[in-house]
C-alpha cells in the first residue's frame, strides 16, 4: 500500500491505497560506500530540443550529469508505472517529461514525488497559474516547463478571395463555413477522431471544471452549461459537415490539405507551428495569426491547455539533485532557448514569468511571411490562461475513455452531448470503484 502526504493531509484521495501503489523506496548506497564521481540522472522524454537542453545543463554542472533517454510520449506514463510497480530504482529515471493531465494520477498512485518545497522556493520564476496547474490539495508534483497560449491561424487567400473577414467567435466560424466555404469544398477546421482535446479545451475556456475538490471529496461535472455549449459547437461542425476528419496519425495528408487551402484555419499553439512550416510548400507566407476564437460567456479570448511538467519519480535515489535539475531546465535561458527553437526544438512557450525574450524564437517566419511580426504580437497577447482547472486521480483513464467515445461521436454513432453524459457517469463510477469519495 502506498500513501503520500497530500492524500493523508487533505483526506481527498484513497486511490493509491485502493489500486495498490506497489514499488518501494530508492535504495541508498551501503554504509561506508561513497558515491564516486558525479551523480548521473536519467531524463526520459521524446521532445525535440531536450538533447540541447541536456547538453546545456551538463556544460554548466560538474557534480550532476543528465543522461537523455528517448522514451516515446505515448509510452512514457505506462513505462513509469511499470518501473514503479517493479520497485527497482535502477529501471526508473530521476526526471521525466509529462503534464498535468497525467501528473495528478501519477501522484495519487505514488509514482512521482511531492515537489512542493522545491517549487515554492522558486515560484516567482514562473508565470501566473503555471504552478497552480500542477498543484492538487496544496501539493505541487511537477516543475512547469511549458504552457500553451492558444491562437488562430488563418489561410489568408481563402478569406481574401471571397472578401471575408476572419471570424472572432465559434458561432461566426460556423456561419462562415455554412454560407461561404462548404459550397467550395473548403473545411473550416480539422477534427481528429482520436483526439478529444478540442472539446475539452473549449469546455475549459467556457468555464467548465470537470473535476473540483469539495471538502474531502471530488466533485465531478461534465454536464454543466459551458460543457453543453462546447458540445453543441462540436455537434454543429459535425452535423453540417464543416470539418475535415483527418487523424493526426495521417499527419502528412493533413498537412497537404492545409497546404492546398482546403482547411481555412486551425486553433494552434507555438509548438505546432514548426510542423506546418516544415511540411508546407505552396502556402508558405499565406498564413496569418489571429486571436483565439471567443467562447460563450467571454468578451475576449482566453487560452486553456495542459501545462507540461518535469516530474521526479519516487524511486529516484537522488531526488534533491533531480528537483534542482528540473528547476534549472525550466528557468534558465539556454535550455529554454533549446526547447523554444522551432526547427531544432519544439517551439515551446516557456512557463517562466517573463516569456517575452523567447517569443520571437517560436515564430515560423517562412510560414507567416510578411505577417510574422504581427504574429509575434498575437502570441504575446495570448498568454491569458483560464485558471482553476484540475485533473482528478483517474485523469489518464478518463481521457482514454473520453477519446474512445469522442471517436464514436465523430463517426455519428452518438451525439457529443451524450459523450459528456456518459463521461459523467463513467468518471463517478470509476472513482467510486477505486474507493475515492465523490459528489455530483
Amino acid at each position: 500500500m502506498h500513501t503520500s502526504r497530500w492524500l493523508a493531509a487533505a483526506a481527498i484521495l484513497t486511490l493509491a491505497a485502493a489500486c495498490g501503489g506497489g514499488g518501494g523506496q530508492a535504495t541508498a548506497p551501503p554504509a561506508g560506500q561513497q558515491q564516486s564521481g558525479p551523480v548521473t540522472l536519467e531524463y526520459w522524454t521524446d521532445k525535440l530540443g531536450a538533447k540541447g537542453a541536456v547538453a546545456a545543463f551538463n556544460a554548466a554542472h560538474q557534480d550532476v550529469r543528465l543522461k537523455f533517454v528517448e522514451v516515446p510520449g505515448v509510452d512514457l506514463v505506462k513505462n513509469l508505472r511499470n518501473a514503479h510497480k517493479a520497485g527497482d530504482a535502477a529501471t526508473m529515471p530521476c526526471l521525466a517529461q509529462t503534464d498535468n493531465r497525467n501528473g495528478g494520477q501519477l501522484l495519487a498512485e505514488g509514482v512521482i514525488k511531492d515537489l512542493t518545497k522545491d517549487v515554492s522556493a522558486a515560484s516567482a520564476k514562473f508565470s501566473p497559474g503555471a504552478v497552480e496547474a500542477l498543484t492538487l490539495a496544496g501539493v505541487t508534483y511537477g516543475v512547469p516547463d511549458k504552457r500553451d497560449p492558444l491562437f488562430s491561424m488563418f489561410h489568408k487567400p481563402t478569406f481574401d478571395k471571397r472578401g471575408l473577414t476572419y471570424p472572432t467567435t465559434w458561432e461566426e466560424l460556423i456561419e462562415l463555413g455554412r454560407k461561404h466555404l462548404k459550397k467550395d469544398g473548403v473545411a473550416v477546421f480539422n477534427l481528429a477522431g482520436e483526439d478529444p482535446s478540442t472539446l475539452m479545451g473549449l469546455s475549459w475556456q467556457a468555464g467548465a471544471r470537470w473535476y473540483t475538490i469539495q471538502g474531502d471529496a471530488w466533485k465531478i461535472n461534465f454536464t454543466d452549461d459551458a460543457s453543453k455549449w462546447a458540445a453543441g459547437v462540436m455537434q454543429q461542425l459535425l452535423d453540417d459537415e464543416l470539418v475535415q476528419k483527418i487523424s493526426y496519425a495521417e499527419y502528412a495528408a493533413m498537412m497537404q490539405e492545409y497546404d492546398q487551402g482546403k482547411i481555412a484555419m486551425r486553433q494552434v499553439s507555438t509548438w505546432q507551428l514548426a510542423g506546418h512550416q516544415k511540411n508546407m510548400k505552396n502556402s508558405l507566407g499565406d498564413w496569418e495569426a489571429g486571436p483565439n476564437l471567443i467562447v460563450k460567456g467571454r468578451t475576449s479570448p482566453v487560452s486553456a491547455a495542459d501545462t507540461a511538467a518535469l516530474v521526479v519519480p519516487s524511486l529516484c535515489a537522488h531526488p534533491e539533485q533531480a528537483a534542482a535539475a528540473a528547476l534549472w531546465l525550466a528557468t534558465e535561458s539556454a535550455p529554454i532557448k533549446a526547447m523554444a527553437d522551432p526547427i531544432s526544438g519544439n517551439g515551446w512557450y516557456p512557463a517562466v514569468a517573463d516569456a517575452a525574450p523567447y517569443i520571437d524564437a517560436t515564430v515560423p517566419k517562412q510560414l507567416w511571411g510578411e505577417h510574422a511580426a504581427a504574429g509575434a504580437k498575437v502570441i504575446a497577447e495570448s498568454g491569458e490562461f483560464a485558471s482553476d482547472w484540475v485533473y482528478g486521480p483517474n485523469s489518464t483513464a478518463m481521457y482514454e475513455e473520453l477519446a474512445d467515445k469522442w471517436g464514436k461521436a465523430m463517426n455519428g454513432e452518438m451525439k457529443v452531448e451524450a459523450v459528456l453524459e456518459h463521461m459523467q457517469k463513467w468518471t463517478v463510477d470509476d472513482l467510486r470503484q477505486k474507493g475515492v469519495k465523490v459528489v455530483e
